[in-house]
């Protein structure tokens, strides 16, 4: 099968778009084998949203794979009078002045030669406005 080649390049594009066919059953074991989706639908439209939904639910899966190695910046500040525990585990008060915290942010200090710190394992929302 042709579109086998695709799963060197990219799975999303190992595909056989049938329309207003029958596959036969060795053709469908076939594809199996191969690793090759076959997307098969009497209505055009119908054959182009099954498609669409299928690369929807690859991009999606790629993602939540991904997710851990992402490194969403952000710049944050010590509240002072929020040091609850200095030393193991760190659990301080911070104010996000940019970017976006999430648990697994590595933190580190870029004042003293980018000494990392650790990684954010938690995170709680206080929304009461300090005075």
């Amino acid at each position: 099968m042709k579109a086998s080649v695709m799963l060197d390049k990219d799975n999303q594009w190992a595909c056989i778009l049938a329309f207003d066919v029958r596959v036969e059953r060795d053709a469908q074991e076939m594809a199996d084998g191969l690793g090759v989706r076959i997307f098969t639908a009497d209505i055009i439209y119908h054959l182009f949203d099954n498609f669409i939904k299928y690369r929807e639910e690859l991009r999606e899966r790629k993602r939540q794979e991904n997710e851990r190695f992402a490194i969403f910046p952000c710049k944050l500040k010590i509240l002072p009078n929020c040091v609850f525990n200095a030393r193991n585990p760190i659990v301080v008060g911070v104010m996000v002045e940019a970017g976006i915290v999430k648990p697994g942010t590595p933190l580190c200090v870029p004042s003293r030669d980018f000494i990392n710190i650790g990684t954010v394992s938690s995170l709680e929302l206080i929304i009461n406005k300090l005075k």
